[in-house]
């Protein structure tokens, strides 16, 4: 009994050291492994680095594949073979605000007494505003009267007082503030001011089109020509409105019965170079000039929009009045310039301003010019004088 007891203790004990010995060996290891751990971090942490510096190139390496194949593939296959894309981007008649109130004219801004309705045109109803020279409205506050629509739109034969039909540029509609700061302006120059929209353009009936853009103005053209009785009816054209507005004069010209004068804000003079320097064209212009003609302009010209000014205005025989800041970002100055040194080529009557860049007016702010009103006075007067008219 006590020797087996002898020979557990023995066997226990031999255990125990063999335990132990593997707990060295064990412990051993690990103190190899943590110093191994303590020198390595160095050499891990440079490969984490260069293994997140491939997978960056990789990433970069594939995105610029895929907008080169963008950019130099699907881009100019989407032009091409669909041109009413580059279409809606130029008119833009999809960029809206909500909420907007076309019945209430002083909602947006506008201080003259004014009237709200529609005309009829070939797609539908189009929007209108009338707002009266600044001078009529006074004297009907004064008296505590709201004339009716009827007595507004009477006001544009029994007062003599000039009218200026406003044809906008793309985008929006005829609330947005700038443009009604415009004819603040103009009201307060004690002219009539006519504003509408185009068809698919704010609260006005249709899809756009050059053609129909045109049609419009003239359904408006006609309409105040009616009632404008003896005053002087001027046409003005803002950045897109300017090619409408061309048109528009060129058509009246060639018929005869052009309107006492056009001025044209920011203008342009074709539709080739007003795309390709637009900011949206920037993804476009690694295409040499006759690709980016056959891709972009000449599909364009397939589905009706020329925009052809410096060709419209050779037919115009009223005065023109072109006016352009030199930090225009949208429409650049130098193509204002061609346009104007075409119609003095063309022996046109033409006047051009330019306002310096240190104005920052842009291209949508020349409303702000101080010598603004003088301009059109002037410009306005010598219209009515040619036309026979009272300015």
């Amino acid at each position: 009994m006590r020797r087996n007891n002898g020979i557990n203790s023995i066997e226990e004990a031999e255990a125990s050291i063999s335990l132990r010995s593997r707990q060295v060996v064990s412990d051993g290891t690990e103190t190899r492994k943590v110093d191994q751990e303590t020198e390595d971090p160095p050499l891990v942490r440079q490969i984490g680095i260069i293994n997140c510096l491939i997978r960056f190139l990789k990433i970069c390496a594939f995105m610029t594949a895929l907008i080169f194949v963008v950019v130099v593939v699907i881009i100019p296959l989407l032009l091409y073979f669909c041109p009413q894309c580059m279409q809606q981007l130029f008119f833009l008649n999809f960029r809206r605000m909500p909420l907007t109130d076309y019945e209430n004219v002083s909602s947006n801004g506008v201080r003259a007494m004014a009237r709200s309705f529609k005309l009829r045109g070939d797609q539908g109803k189009i929007g209108v505003w009338h707002m009266l020279p600044s001078k009529l409205s006074m004297r009907y506050r004064e008296n505590g009267l709201r004339p009716s629509d009827e007595e507004i739109e009477e006001t544009m034969s029994k007062e003599q007082h000039s009218i200026v039909l406003y044809a906008h540029g793309n985008s929006f509609d005829r609330t947005i503030s700038h443009r009604c700061e415009l004819y603040n302006v103009l009201s307060d120059m004690d002219y009539h001011v006519v504003a509408f929209d185009y068809r698919g353009y704010g609260d006005s009936d249709g899809n756009p089109s050059e053609a129909g853009l045109v049609n419009d103005t003239r359904v408006v053209f006609d309409y105040v020509k009616q009632k404008a009785g003896n005053n002087s009816l001027v046409v003005w054209g803002h950045s897109m409105g300017t090619g409408v507005s061309t048109k528009l004069v060129s058509d009246l010209s060639q018929e005869g019965s052009p309107p006492a004068g056009l001025i044209l804000e920011s203008p342009f003079n074709n539709l080739h170079d007003v795309i390709s320097h637009h900011p949206f064209s920037l993804p476009l212009r690694w295409m040499p000039d006759s690709m980016f003609q056959e891709i972009v302009i000449n599909p364009l010209y397939s589905i009706g929009l020329h925009m052809d000014l410096d060709k419209w205005i050779a037919n115009i025989t009223c005065p023109i009045l072109m006016l352009h800041a030199a930090d225009d970002h949208v429409i650049p100055v130098k193509l204002a310039r061609l346009l104007k040194e075409r119609a003095l080529a063309l022996e046109k009557n033409v006047e051009y301003v330019e306002f310096d860049v240190k104005r920052e007016f842009r291209h949508k702010f020349i409303y702000k010019a101080d010598e603004l009103p003088a301009l059109v006075t002037n410009f306005m007067h010598k219209c009515a004088v040619l036309k026979g008219q009272p300015s």
